[in-house]
């Protein structure tokens, strides 16, 4: 009888978590098959959808790109070292997993005997509470219908000394899916990123984006008054457990921190007896790690245009530094936790150019690789809004100053804050900029390689009869193609993404898009190209052999290096770099040097030292790019 029930694209993108584009395109690929009557599946082929997808064997829902609607659960330590500490958190989630409780459920029970592990709540405290954290855990209990006659709490026979460890919080992250954990963009804040942070004595702080205290725990002192403390998150599971971890901080039953659920980036308003916080506080210290790439539907995104023209921007992350510095008192001071991407990709340029004509004293610390799961290095942004300044600091993570950039030398558009380039690495990079040039923004077509949806299925690993080669980014050399190692029977119809056809079948410039240099080659063979490389055409009547041949130069290196320090070679990285306006014979030059080296010769150094001199780089600026002062 279960064939008689009809089931839509609908239902697979519900049950899966996935958008009807992904349904689309598994169709559209061969991952699963068309509905048997034109959009309707009998719930047969449902079933059998469902359990394709998500077998063993599967890897649609484990790949890196569909990691967001993963069931997959990750042990997420949180910075807790003791080894002692590890097994009761892996004993505890065993005992989730044997008695089959809510996640809700289980960080009640558990955060219940931390508690009076600490003597922080007394054994029969749901009978007559008499502390402000036991009146907090009755109301939880009722939200949640815990039910205390024959009560028996499953986590009874572990007795916990979580030593200010967020114990709780790393439960909680541990048995969430990758999914929910993905679609927020939360990333835990390892503890010797917080260590040299301490927040003096009688501030009101605030953390917007608390989770589960964890960053509080680690720059709050004992002797703070918790009534000024604020933490605010979204997540409703999470500021439950702030409040008990404060408390075990505190080691006080009866502090009154403020906490509130609510969301920074929609401003929502929250009605809830349990938390209370004034509107419109303002805050002596704001400190959070915001959510990085949070996942918007699209509606959620026009709102968030609507409200926030001036930004410009759907990143989660500029967002909360916008309404946070809003909230800070005149003194201010804010720490926030931010991807590198931040000081120069361009969908950031609005929310840099808000911070620079404050003219804050900024601090910008250089992190690294801190956070687990996260391609991209981080930086920690300082702002004090009362000490005024012309400057920004950029330091290393071990504090040591490395750069200072004027305000003044941050220029519209963009606004790009260099970091990584000293003054006389900056200085180089203005002269560059300085000579007239065109730049490729507005003035070239761009496209993205070929995604199949499924490449073990379309790429092949020899030719046939009616394949061509088909060209990875890792295929690109400087200047020409690797041998090819990918062929492809090449049929558009059933690709998962496919720019225009024709963009591929001309002359153009491709490029690998996973580097830290610039490497890209001219194709006049009109070539197919994988989703690892990308392609541009320019617009402009500009040589593209000289073009080609400038990208490749160690100066375009430098500049993209330094200006954008990124591993990703992005749009607009390309537009925004200079091609210098030339005299014909120059580039009659730069095309015999191409001529050269599409030979296969390694020896840039003729084509370096050309390029040097049609910007007037004297021998000192020559060293400098090739990072020997």
């Amino acid at each position: 009888m279960d064939d008689l029930l009809f089931k839509t694209k609908n239902d697979i993108k519900n049950r899966l978590g996935v958008s009807i584009a992904t349904v689309n395109n598994w169709i559209k690929t061969g991952a699963i098959s068309p509905p048997s009557n034109q959009n309707i599946f009998t719930n047969f082929e449902f079933q059998n959808i469902i359990k394709r997808i998500t077998s063993n064997d599967s890897n649609r829902l484990k790949a890196r790109a569909n990691r967001s609607m993963t069931d997959n659960n990750d042990i997420c330590f949180l910075g807790i070292e003791d080894s002692f500490l590890k097994n009761q958190l892996l004993e505890t989630i065993d005992i989730h997993k044997q008695y089959g409780l809510s996640i809700e459920q289980s960080v009640f029970e558990l955060s219940i005997q931390i508690l009076k592990s600490a003597n922080l709540i007394n054994e029969k405290w749901f009978l007559n509470p008499n502390s402000n954290i036991e009146i907090f855990l009755l109301k939880w209990s009722k939200e949640i219908n815990i039910q205390f006659k024959n009560y028996s709490n499953p986590f009874k026979e572990i007795s916990f000394n979580t030593k200010n460890e967020d114990f709780i919080g790393a439960f909680y992250q541990s048995i969430q899916t990758i999914s929910s954990k993905s679609k927020k963009g939360s990333y835990y804040t390892p503890g010797y990123l917080l260590e040299a942070i301490k927040i003096p004595l009688g501030k009101l702080v605030l953390d917007p984006c608390c989770g589960s205290g964890g960053i509080l725990m680690k720059v709050l002192q004992k002797g703070h008054n918790a009534n000024h403390i604020y933490a605010q998150d979204i997540d409703e599971i999470a500021i439950k457990i702030c409040r008990v971890n404060l408390c075990l901080f505190f080691n006080d039953p009866n502090i009154k921190p403020n906490i509130k659920k609510h969301d920074i980036i929609f401003d929502e308003k929250f009605d809830s007896s349990l938390y209370t916080i004034k509107e419109n506080q303002k805050f002596d210290f704001i400190i959070t790690n915001p959510p990085w790439g949070s996942k918007f539907s699209s509606s959620e995104k026009k709102d968030i245009i609507r409200k926030y023209p001036h930004i410009e921007t759907t990143e989660s992350f500029s967002i909360a530094l916008y309404n946070s510095i809003n909230k800070l008192s005149d003194d201010g001071k804010l720490i926030f936790f931010l991807p590198h991407s931040f000081l120069n990709v361009y969908s950031h340029k609005n929310i840099r150019n808000y911070l620079i004509s404050k003219k804050p004293k900024m601090n910008i610390y250089l992190l690294g690789n801190p956070f687990a799961g996260v391609m991209s290095e981080s930086i920690r942004l300082e702002l004090d809004l009362k000490d005024k300044n012309d400057h920004l600091d950029v330091y290393s993570k071990d504090n040591m100053l490395l750069n200072r950039i004027n305000y003044s030398s941050l220029k519209y558009p963009d606004f790009i804050i260099s970091a990584t380039a000293s003054d006389k690495e900056a200085n180089v990079i203005l002269k560059v900029f300085n000579i007239k040039h065109y730049l490729l923004k507005n003035n070239a077509k761009f496209a993205l390689g070929i995604v199949t949806g499924n490449n073990k299925k379309h790429i092949l690993a020899n030719p046939t009869v009616s394949s061509e080669p088909i060209f990875r980014g890792k295929d690109i050399k400087p200047f020409i193609y690797g041998t090819p190692e990918c062929f492809i029977e090449f049929n558009p119809d059933v690709y998962q993404q496919v720019a225009p056809i024709e963009l591929y079948r001309q002359t153009k410039i491709v490029y690998r898009f996973i580097s830290d240099r610039l490497i890209c080659c001219l194709d006049k063979n009109n070539y197919l190209l994988l989703n690892s490389a990308n392609l541009f055409i320019p617009t402009i009547d500009y040589p593209l052999e000289s073009i080609v041949i400038l990208f490749n130069s160690s100066l375009y290196t430098f500049l993209y290096r330094k200006i954008y320090h990124s591993k990703k070679v992005l749009r607009n990285h390309i537009e925004s770099l200079p091609l210098p306006i030339l005299e014909l014979s120059k580039h009659s030059k730069l095309k015999e040097l191409y001529e050269y080296y599409i030979t296969g010769s390694n020896d840039l150094s003729n084509l370096n030292n050309y390029v040097y001199s049609i910007f007037g780089l004297t021998e000192m600026e020559k060293k400098i790019v090739a990072g020997k002062f």
